[in-house]
């Protein structure tokens, strides 16, 4: 196998798309994976396409669990895991600050995996994790059976990166927005069960048994109600409100597409990629993926982003729409109006 994993990802299963996507633009559309479905939950076409992409290996390998410290002392590098992704995504510049200890350590089939520290911000999770092992997976692998699990959560979406920072240590992050029935709990109860790990440029896979248990505080703040409304192309979004605490700020949402349109458009989703305050700040968004009741016309959905500068007064992005036809056929991509948030 010639490509790599980050190339493997941005292709589309069927065909890759005639118009011209960046490379998180890309990442944001394959998001929305609802691992568990109800007959009224609708998951896009693209998304099940991606679903059975999936490779899943199951094996029966004993694990040995390891207490945090004695690897930690042997693994130095075991340790503020979110700071070597610091320069790639500013989302982690304060990641250590306010994550939970988990210090988690299975080791199966000559590799051991650790899953340092965790940060529930009351929308999303995001994990950091590093491996070793003697067995070169190349320098992004691509983790199968890569699940993880929310107690109560109807469905999830999200994703994650692993990328090798020497001959045979990796460090990772993993994100999650678990979707609920009623207001997301004030703790999560995660279980994660990786399968394989498998080098993508030559199919090298290690396989075993790595299962970790735990849970997560959500982090302390405060929720700002708002309502701007903007309605362009038959699509109309309503940005609800703001999640704010220490670390990161949450943007809540929703938006409904006019019946008429789906005809034309089976798939319509509403993302923004970057947003800037009132001070000349930027700051790079995350979407959280969004969910549906009634078969894709309305969605309620949400972006994290860094925390906002205190001195800021406002934000301002601009929305974009994108109608596709699903499975590689073909996507239009339309820009809305501006959106400015007062802060408080």
């Amino acid at each position: 196998m010639t490509k790599s994993y980050k190339e493997w990802l941005d292709l589309d299963v069927d065909q890759i798309e005639p118009i011209e996507l960046s490379a998180q633009q890309k990442m944001k559309l394959k998001q929305t994976i609802l691992k568990k479905q109800t007959t009224r939950k609708h998951m896009p076409k693209w998304v099940r396409h991606i679903a059975v992409a999936a490779i899943i290996g199951i094996s029966m390998i004993t694990t040995v669990n390891i207490a945090f410290p004695t690897l930690a002392s042997q693994i130095p590098f075991m340790k503020n895991i979110a700071s070597y992704f610091d320069n790639k995504s500013t989302m982690f510049e304060n990641f250590d600050s306010y994550a939970t200890e988990i210090g988690q350590v299975h080791s199966s089939n000559g590799l051991s995996m650790m899953i340092e520290n965790a940060v529930y911000d009351g929308t999303s999770l995001t994990i950091s994790f590093a491996l070793e092992t003697d067995t070169d997976l190349g320098d992004i692998p691509f983790i199968e059976g890569n699940f993880i699990d929310i107690k109560g959560a109807l469905g999830a979406g999200g994703g994650s990166r692993l990328e090798k920072i020497s001959d045979n240590k990796y460090v990772g992050l993993a994100n999650i927005t678990p979707h609920f029935d009623k207001e997301a709990p004030d703790e999560l109860e995660v279980t994660w069960k990786p399968e394989a790990f498998l080098n993508m440029n030559n199919d090298t896979k290690v396989e075993g048994d790595w299962a970790f248990n735990f849970k997560v505080s959500k982090l302390a703040g405060e929720l700002q109600l708002v309502n701007e409304t903007v309605t362009n192309y038959d699509v109309t979004a309503r940005f609800t409100a703001l999640g704010k605490n220490d670390m990161s700020t949450v943007i809540h949402y929703e938006y409904e597409v006019v019946p008429e349109v789906l005809k034309k458009w089976p798939e319509v989703t509403v993302q923004f990629d970057q947003l800037r305050d009132n001070l000349g700040n930027t700051y790079v968004v995350n979407g959280n993926g969004a969910k549906s009741e009634d078969r894709g016309i309305s969605y309620k959905s949400s972006a994290t982003v860094q925390a906002i500068d205190p001195a800021a007064t406002s934000i301002t992005f601009v929305p974009n729409i994108y109608f596709s036809l699903g499975s590689g056929q073909g996507m239009e991509i339309k820009e809305m109006d501006s959106v400015t948030i007062p802060l408080k």
